[in-house]
């Protein structure tokens, strides 16, 4: 159960959203196949009702047919005035029976529902005449007296039967009926059998017939009862205009269709709704809370969405992100500021380093009376000074940098004579780069403080490149013993060469400063030539010059 809640729980509301609509989308269907099934039911039921309403009017039908059979069975074999009229009877005679036997038959004739007119033939003496009122026209009174001749040829058995006859292309039902001379005929009209029929409600278009319907509507529907189930003489069709008669039933079905469909569009324009107004809100107010962090430098303030508690919320969030980045700002300045000390700290390190050479070198030079020597190294160290004295920025121009360690480099010359040898490699265009001041001549301090002998001549190659990728490629090289394999790797770590006595400052000075100056913007490697000596290769970004303004060009 826990599992469960927690599954639940990990969801997103807009999954929710979208288990909601699929939801929908089912429930749709299921409305639909409901009402698909409600509605053939609907009609089916109604078919039936009209299947029921024909097959108990069959069934009147069919009652009424052997009831005159039974009449004209009796009529035939037990009705004395039929008999006598077979007789030779005198005028007066004749016309009583014919009379009397009328009588009967009208009488019999009223009972029944369906218009039906009875005939009566003699063979003895031959007569041919109505037995009761006439149903039918003239002219198709005429053509069955031609048509009732032919039954003298046929067959006792076939006579039996109800007959279909047309006369004068109307529909006509005839039973026949013979015995000793005698003859009864009956014959109805087809229109007038199916006219209580006609009382069924079957629609403007709807069609009764006994005859199978040649076109059938779209709309239509056929109902079919044959003579196999009804026992008529006649197989009955009825086309009903199903919506036509329905037509209220139809509305109600087509209502029941789209009752469903309304309720899943309003239902998916809720939940759009929903989602714009509500959701998507939400979404953005998790999107900007999960951005909360310490390094969020972005103040993205959202304006009202008209739902009063995400409103509050977000302002609220908008105070907060305000106030963190206030508090960005501040935490920005100071540690600008702090690293603004740390690189004056190093540089003031370096000074106080050339500060002691020098004072060295002025008090070795007295003990041994080299006044002339004293005087040039004077004049060149009030240069050097004046240089360092006037390096109080990040940054300094590449040729002001070059000139500085050529005069380094002549006060190490009337220190140890012309055993030092410099050579230097740069483009001249390269002049206006801006660099770290005293960098490079930390690194050439560094150079012949471990690497000078007076045993051998040293020399010193510097060479300064533009690189593809807009780098100032720097590498400087000596031919002394090279660095140790420990330094080498204390270098390669960035671990502090600084000893416990102050020794050692420049490497680690320098490291420290370019990681202030181009965090993670430069590479430094320290190494050994292939034929002996160090050699110190520094990459770092181009940029030009840009008087004491220039701070931090990488920030």
């Amino acid at each position: 159960m826990k599992a469960i809640h927690k599954s639940i729980r990990d969801h997103s509301i807009q999954f929710f959203s979208r288990l909601l609509f699929l939801l929908l989308v089912v429930n749709t269907l299921i409305n639909l196949l409901i009402g698909g099934i409600s509605r053939n039911f609907i009609k089916h039921q109604n078919m039936l009702h009209l299947e029921d309403s024909i097959h108990i009017y069959a069934d009147s039908l069919n009652t009424e047919l052997h009831s005159v059979e039974r009449f004209m069975y009796s009529t035939i074999s037990h009705n004395d005035y039929l008999t006598e009229l077979n007789t030779p009877l005198d005028f007066t005679d004749f016309h009583e029976n014919l009379k009397k036997l009328r009588i009967d038959f009208t009488e019999f004739q009223y009972q029944m529902d369906s218009p039906i007119t009875f005939f009566i033939e003699t063979r003895d003496i031959p007569h041919f005449f109505n037995a009761s009122s006439l149903q039918l026209s003239y002219l198709d009174y005429v053509q069955l007296k031609d048509h009732l001749k032919t039954y003298d040829k046929e067959t006792d058995k076939t006579s039996q039967k109800w007959q279909r006859i047309s006369l004068n292309q109307h529909d006509y039902l005839l039973k026949s009926l013979h015995y000793k001379g005698k003859a009864i005929y009956a014959i109805i009209s087809t229109q007038d059998i199916l006219k209580p029929l006609q009382k069924l409600n079957i629609g403007k278009k709807g069609r009764l017939s006994i005859d199978r319907p040649n076109q059938i509507h779209a709309t239509d529907s056929v109902i079919q009862a044959g003579s196999n189930q009804t026992h008529l003489p006649f197989d009955l069709y009825v086309t009903v205009d199903y919506g036509d008669v329905f037509r209220t039933n139809i509305v109600l079905e087509t209502l029941l269709s789209l009752v469903p469909l309304i309720i899943a569009v309003l239902s998916t324009i809720l939940i759009l709704y929903i989602r714009q107004r509500m959701i998507q809100p939400m979404k953005r107010l998790t999107q900007r809370l999960s951005q909360l962090d310490a390094a969020s430098t972005k103040l993205d303030v959202i304006e009202d969405q008209g739902i009063l508690e995400i409103d509050q919320a977000n302002h609220k969030l908008n105070q907060v992100l305000i106030h963190m980045k206030d508090l960005q700002i501040r935490a920005y300045h100071a540690q600008l500021n702090l690293k603004k000390v740390e690189l004056n700290y190093l540089k003031n390190q370096v000074r106080p380093h050339f500060y002691l050479n020098m004072l060295s070198m002025i008090h070795s030079m007295l003990q041994t009376k080299d006044y002339k020597e004293i005087e040039e190294l004077t004049k060149v160290t009030s240069n050097y000074l004046r240089h360092l004295f006037q390096a109080n920025q990040d940054f300094n121009r590449l040729a002001d940098e070059i000139q500085h360690i050529r005069n380094y480099l002549e006060i190490q010359k009337i220190r140890y004579g012309d055993s030092i040898h410099f050579d230097l490699d740069w483009d001249p265009g390269l002049k206006d780069a801006a660099i770290p001041p005293l960098l490079l001549q930390t690194f050439v301090e560094n150079a012949i403080k471990h690497g000078f002998s007076f045993q051998d001549s040293f020399h010193i190659q510097l060479s300064i490149h533009e690189e593809a990728n807009q780098h100032l490629a720097i590498c400087l090289q000596d031919n002394g013993p090279g660095f140790s394999s420990a330094i080498l790797q204390d270098l390669a770590e960035k671990k502090s060469l600084v000893t416990e006595d102050g020794h050692h400052i420049g490497l680690t000075n320098a490291q420290e400063r370019l990681d202030l100056l181009y965090p993670d913007h430069y590479v430094l490697q320290f190494s050994n030539g292939t034929q002996g000596g160090a050699r110190i290769q520094l990459s770092l970004p181009y940029e030009p010059y840009k008087g004491d303004t220039h701070e931090y060009p990488t920030r």
